[in-house]
């Protein structure tokens, strides 16, 4: 059985002007996990490898998003941030998932272990200013991808709904990606695309009612290495 609270509400009227502003909601999977979904309703969303500021009051949520080269401390993968390409870190054909940020929304799909990224689609992206990183696509049109991994860790990710809306979903449990990925389906996400964890799970979000930023995430030991970032903004 699905449960589901809401915390608190999206968008808040102020002079008769509408104001963005993200919103909470938790549901339990059916594994009995505790998901929390991040819904960015009519904020923006963007990725940077600059780190927010927790004192840029317009910032209302900030997580890790694709994998950091430990070897380097780079972007693990071909990225790109509002059409500028980057490709020292090289096609990761291990990692089959893009998250592709256009129009202030995204979409999850697969790159053919990065045969996606040709040069036609990199002139796309730079003439229309688009951002893009790569990662682990855990649910994709509905149905959760096949793992067989048995380290237990929290889990995150950036999700599309059924209503095209936008979240990011947090376990509050450590589960195997396994259990993510199924749980989430049945929860009626679309796509999902999994984001840095572990070490280097270190996010915020800022609480709607102190304006005070509140940390998610439980190991933060490798937080000084992050290397990139998506984030809900107003």
């Amino acid at each position: 059985m699905k449960h589901c609270l809401a915390i608190f509400l999206c968008v808040i009227t102020v002079n008769g002007l509408i104001a963005q502003n993200i919103s909470l909601e938790r549901k339990t999977g059916k594994s009995g996990t505790t998901y929390t979904f991040f819904k960015k309703n009519a904020c923006n969303i963007a990725f940077t490898d600059l780190r927010p500021d927790k004192k840029d009051a317009s910032v209302l949520l900030c997580i890790p998003a694709a994998f950091t080269n430990t070897g380097n401390d780079h972007i693990d993968g071909i990225y790109a941030i509002k059409g500028e390409v980057d490709n020292r870190g090289l096609i990761n054909k291990t990692l089959g998932g893009v998250c592709y940020i256009e129009k202030n929304s995204c979409r999850i799909f697969q790159s053919g272990k990065g045969r996606l990224f040709n040069d036609s689609l990199l002139q796309v992206v730079k003439a229309r200013k688009i951002s893009f990183f790569q990662q682990i696509q855990c649910v994709q049109h509905g149905k959760a991808a096949s793992f067989a991994d048995k380290k237990i860790f929290q889990r995150r990710g950036i999700a599309v709904l059924k209503d095209h809306s936008v979240a990011i979903i947090e376990s509050k449990e450590a589960i195997t990606l396994k259990v993510f990925s199924e749980d989430l389906a049945a929860l009626g996400v679309v796509d999902l695309i999994y984001t840095d964890m572990g070490a280097w799970d270190e996010g915020w979000y800022r609480n709607p009612d102190t304006g005070m930023p509140k940390t998610i995430g439980r190991d933060l030991s490798q937080t000084a290495r992050q290397s990139n970032w998506v984030i809900f903004q107003k």
